[in-house]
């Protein structure tokens, strides 16, 4: 792919979405983050200035069925008010729990259930259960995926063992998936390639679970894929790739991974797209939009060749992680409607002719944007922020935009260790929109009632 030319063709479009068609055996990390680093250089602000998905399948009939999907979604909506939440958990049986959804899907008019998946450490028939999980899952309209895995499935077994090095073995092409002992339970690929899905949106959490063909084979998937000395990449065949399964069965966008990434990425992406009734391309983007934020615009990524030394420390893990996360799909698709949050409201006060005051308030409770996964300071990775539409609020010849922020507990006590750590501006295809963010220590503030009140504030433009 030719990226100067592209660049240059971008520039004379400045495009709000971009779709980017491509063969699975095309669509790879290196590739994705290249098109990620080269969407946030065509303004001046930190932020990526298109939004894009990307368009692949695992042949041409699957890329047909994917584009009628996607236009039955955009003229019908979804195809149900069902949410289900496919997960593993450690420690327990599996369990099928009734109504276990996010408040704020419920509050958006959906219902559904939570399919909770030992691993074989503690649930000998937890594969037994999952396929059977599968079957439930087909009526869904949205259907998000947790749990560590590999390009090929989702591990069924303690992850634990990617750190027991008396279990690892080197990497070989044959040796992929090699599971002699029969401790390596998975659900496969194939077990989702035969489901038939009623054309949901999917969001995974499990690593590398967007890949096509080109594996980088990385030290989170060495129990499956085994060691390697040096930079090494895995061809996979299409049959083999969770992605390209879901697609297959049915999927009309897939939110996931196409290298490592933390899971949690898909509940803070599920809130911001009911909380905003954002598109798909939007969502995805808010990822992004958080990774270059908290990187302050300088993304560090990391692009070893094949054969040179593993690179461990080019770039902070989570942000490489959030980097990595893609959309096979329709940016434009916009499967939801703006939900007031149940347990959190931003609001505006004190509005004037030099500035304004944003009040977020929290009640208590999980919030997935409560961890600043992106941050690179952990004594203070607690956070609270807005994302505040400016063009009304602030005039064209305002100047030196500045912020402070008061963090306080239930009782109204301040909150020792509170800084602000963004006041970022963001031009977006004819809007402005204003990024704000406090962090504190976690462990103070942890499922904690908050309030904080960012005042925003400006002085004239000088002629």
């Amino acid at each position: 792919m030719d990226l100067r030319r592209m660049e240059d063709e971008l520039r004379k479009r400045l495009p709000r979405d971009v779709i980017f068609v491509l063969t699975p055996s095309t669509l790879d990390v290196q590739l994705h983050r290249r098109l990620l680093l080269l969407s946030a250089v065509l303004d001046d602000d930190v932020f990526p200035d298109f939004a894009f998905g990307y368009f692949t399948a695992i042949d041409a009939q699957g890329l047909e069925h994917l584009w009628k999907r996607t236009l039955t979604a955009h003229e019908q909506g979804l195809a149900s008010r069902h949410w289900s939440e496919l997960f593993v958990t450690s420690g327990q049986a599996s369990m099928t729990y009734a109504d276990f959804i996010p408040e704020l899907a419920k509050a958006a008019g959906f219902e559904g259930e939570g399919f909770g998946i030992g691993i074989r450490e503690s649930d000998e028939k937890c594969l037994d259960y999952a396929r059977e999980a599968l079957q439930h899952v087909e009526e869904a309209g949205v259907l998000t995926i947790t749990g560590n895995g590999d390009p090929q499935g989702i591990w069924l077994f303690d992850d634990h063992r990617n750190v027991d090095r008396s279990k690892h073995w080197p990497y070989d092409a044959d040796r992929v998936g090699e599971d002699p002992e029969g401790e390596l339970t998975r659900l496969m690929a194939c077990d989702f390639a035969r489901l038939e899905l009623a054309r949901p949106i999917v969001w995974s959490g499990t690593c590398h679970s967007a890949a096509t063909h080109r594996v980088w084979v990385e030290g989170d998937i060495v129990s499956t894929f085994g060691t390697t000395a040096v930079t090494t990449v895995h061809e996979l065949e299409p049959e083999e790739s969770l992605g390209l399964a879901l697609l297959r069965a049915g999927a009309t966008a897939l939110l996931a991974p196409i290298g490592a990434n933390h899971g949690y990425s898909v509940s803070i992406e599920t809130e911001f797209a009911l909380t905003h009734g954002a598109s798909l391309g939007e969502t995805i983007k808010s990822t992004w939009d958080d990774v270059f934020l908290q990187a302050e615009g300088e993304l560090a990524l990391s692009f070893p060749q094949p054969g040179d030394p593993h690179d461990r420390h080019g770039e902070p893990i989570m942000q490489g992680g959030g980097a990595n996360r893609v959309l096979i799909g329709d940016p434009t698709l916009r499967p939801f409607h703006a939900t007031a949050h149940p347990s959190e409201t931003v609001t505006i006060e004190n509005q004037n002719a030099a500035g304004f005051d944003v009040v977020v308030r929290r009640k208590e409770g999980f919030h997935p944007r409560a961890w600043d996964i992106y941050g690179v300071d952990r004594s203070r990775d607690f956070r609270v922020g807005a994302r505040v539409p400016l063009d009304a609020r602030l005039p064209e010849d305002a100047a030196d935009l500045r912020a402070t922020v008061q963090l306080t507990d239930s009782a109204g006590q301040p909150v020792p260790g509170a800084v602000l750590r963004h006041a970022e501006p963001e031009a977006w295809h004819g809007e402005r929109i204003l990024h704000l963010q406090a962090n504190a220590p976690r462990a103070q503030l942890d499922r904690k009632a908050i309030q904080a009140r960012f005042s925003v504030r400006w002085v004239a433009r000088a002629e």
